[in-house]
């Protein structure tokens, strides 16, 4: 089952960089918006402000595209665990014949 095992190995390692990208917005880009207006003022903030929004947006939807492509990994290694186990289901009922 090494096709199914290297695809849930691959799955497994897009969750972990996927989290660990959610952790970066959480512990910098988060606390940088929340501090812009107290340090930065006048329209070079508003545009800092504006840009941080826009790369925290794109940031979440990478994270999104690397846990449905975990998913879509995991399903795919589920389908070829379960038709490795129809097919030595199917080899059982041949051999009982």
């Amino acid at each position: 089952m090494a096709g199914a095992d290297s695809l849930e190995l691959a799955a497994a390692r897009l969750r972990v960089e996927s989290n660990r990208l959610e952790d970066a917005i959480a512990s910098y880009l988060e606390p940088s918006l929340l501090q812009l207006p107290e340090v930065w003022i006048g329209p070079a903030a508003d545009q800092l402000e504006r840009d941080l929004l826009s790369h925290r947006l794109v940031l979440r939807g990478v994270a999104r595209g690397l846990r449905a492509g975990a998913s879509r990994l995991e399903w795919e290694a589920a389908g070829i665990r379960a038709a490795a186990a129809a097919g030595a289901g199917l080899e059982g009922v041949a051999g009982a014949l």
